[in-house]
């Protein structure tokens, strides 16, 4: 009965706030949602300004190899699923090892968890950390959280290693430290997301976000059809 109550104190807060509440509390998103662009392949944008359609699910997703798997939800995209696994072999010839703690998670999913963050910690520090259902990229199936979802993950040798090879294999850091108000999320340096070596080559060398990268790409893309 608690609980029920708490949740529905929750739909009430997060969904019954006037315009002029959520852009005063959320600056940093939320306030004019555009639909993600599911055509952009591996390179779509999910974040509190791009929400996915409603249900969806890539119709690619495989289990990603057990032998790089400690988690329940072990589902990515079959090429980012591969790449993953070729990352982790290169990994382990330097003795660092990876894993899946967290892959493909659906909009149900998602909810609960948002759920429960803002009970645990109220709407506005969730919200630093945890995504509406359909703002997760963990919807994609694109992204992957590795090892320990824990800051101090950060200060590990993996943690350095993702740093300067995921690229090489098609991985973004996802959330990195100092670009918080582009992002709107906290540091997670275990979080990366699969974007193929191209665009990853180039948002590593730029020290840019995907949300930076959306940017350049749509200013190239608006200058060359005048």
């Amino acid at each position: 009965m608690m609980k029920l109550f708490l949740l529905c104190l929750l739909y009430i807060q997060v969904f019954s706030l006037s315009p002029d509440t959520l852009a005063k509390q959320h600056t940093d998103g939320y306030v004019n949602i555009a639909e993600a662009d599911t055509s952009a392949g591996i390179l779509i944008l999910v974040n509190k300004d791009h929400k996915l359609p409603e249900g969806y699910r890539p119709d690619d997703l495989v289990p990603i190899e057990e032998a790089y798997n400690r988690g329940a939800m072990n589902l990515l995209r079959k090429e980012a699923a591969s790449a993953f696994a070729n990352m982790c072999r290169r990994a382990a010839k330097d003795s660092i090892t990876l894993w899946n703690r967290s892959a493909y998670r659906s909009d149900t999913v998602q909810q609960e968890l948002f759920e429960n963050a803002v009970m645990r910690r109220g709407l506005k520090s969730a919200e630093q950390f945890s995504a509406r259902p359909g703002h997760s990229e963990h919807q994609t199936g694109l992204t992957i959280d590795i090892n320990n979802v824990h800051y101090s993950f950060g200060n590990t040798p993996e943690a350095a290693w993702l740093k300067e090879h995921a690229h090489r294999f098609g991985y973004i850091e996802r959330y990195p430290q100092g670009k918080e108000n582009i992002t709107g999320y906290q540091y997670e340096p275990w979080h990366y997301r699969y974007v193929g070596k191209k665009a990853a080559t180039y948002i590593y060398q730029h020290k840019i976000t995907l949300e930076e990268y959306h940017e350049i790409i749509g200013k190239q893309t608006r200058k060359t059809s005048r």
